[in-house]
């Protein structure tokens, strides 16, 4: 009996041990997180922000669907509840949404919160999360980028603000990936996860220096400054396909003007096991995935309007 224990006890270690190297999470920390966010209301996180006596100089924007509006404040929460609290939160709310055809009704009690800035602005598609805040914030501003549906490591915007003190001319995220030579976006296999093939993501717990990429990955939040781009231009859509529009971090990514870089990390972001359905079922990456040809994805389509920007991949690997 007791071998069988043991057994079954190296079998678990070793399945979270794989998970983790593949993914970055570490489950039990990731569950022990979760049900420690949802102990508190998002007032009581609030206040907890307002007393903290260690907040960074970064700010956080993010944005979110009308349909995802009930459900922000377990991402909310889990930025608050940082070692480095961020300065300022900033949520980026059109009045009318393009993508659910509806109008955006944000919930009294996200309006009332000291930590927490909703501002209204043009929808700008998925590049919402950025694009306001880029615009409204000093040309130096430290933009922390992150997505609505995760919940971020604690230690996430402290390891940012460090990086970015050794790296202040440089754009940096947690995870990021290479254009591959062909220009074709492909699924991520074993193997090239493992061996970090174009265009598999490169995570940052799994490198020990900044590694220099192409794309930042949003899911696992990046960080920007307004100086790094022609604001102008990025605004500009008249010649953005359908296609770039919707996958905002490969048009972000190729026209920021500074190399891009994801800086060594210990854990990644995790989707909350609770309503874990909900949001997978309103992500966009099942309309970005196209009808399974690899010439029909979004990112192969953006990688390839975009060719002559990449600083590694495409054509710099012939």
């Amino acid at each position: 009996m007791n071998w069988l224990l043991a057994l079954v006890a190296i079998g678990v270690g070793l399945a979270l041990w794989i998970h983790y190297t593949f993914e970055g999470e570490s489950l039990l920390r990731n569950l022990w997180r979760e049900w420690r966010l949802g102990r508190r209301s998002l007032n009581e996180w609030d206040r907890e922000w307002q007393h903290s006596t260690s907040k960074s100089d970064v700010v956080v924007s993010l944005t979110t669907i009308p349909s995802r509006m009930g459900v922000v404040d377990t991402a909310l929460k889990g930025l608050m509840d940082q070692s480095r609290p961020p300065k300022r939160i900033y949520l980026n709310v059109p009045e009318w949404s393009k993508r659910e055809n509806c109008v955006y009704e944000v919930p009294e009690h996200l309006t009332n919160l000291s930590s927490l800035v909703v501002r209204r602005c043009e929808d700008w598609g998925p590049a919402t999360k950025v694009i306001p805040t880029l615009l409204a914030e000093d040309a130096d501003q430290l933009i922390m980028v992150v997505d609505d549906d995760r919940i971020y490591p604690r230690n996430t915007l402290a390891a940012i603000e460090q990086q970015a003190a050794s790296h202040p001319d440089k754009a940096l995220g947690c995870a990021g990936w290479v254009v591959p030579k062909d220009f074709l976006d492909r699924p991520t296999t074993i193997l090239s996860n493992l061996l970090k093939q174009p265009p598999a993501p490169i995570r940052g717990h799994r490198t020990r220096k900044p590694v220099e990429i192409d794309v930042l990955l949003g899911v696992f939040g990046y960080a920007l400054r307004p100086r790094f781009f022609d604001l102008g231009r990025l605004t500009d859509f008249s010649d953005t396909p359908r296609a770039a529009f919707l996958v905002d971090d490969v048009r972000t990514s190729a026209l920021c003007r500074v190399a891009k870089f994801v800086v060594p990390i210990r854990c990644l972001s995790f989707l909350p096991l609770r309503r874990r359905r909900q949001y997978t079922e309103s992500a966009l990456a099942h309309l970005n995935r196209g009808d399974g040809d690899l010439e029909s994805r979004n990112n192969t389509k953006a990688i390839q309007h975009f060719r002559d920007l990449w600083r590694v991949g495409g054509n710099n690997l012939q």
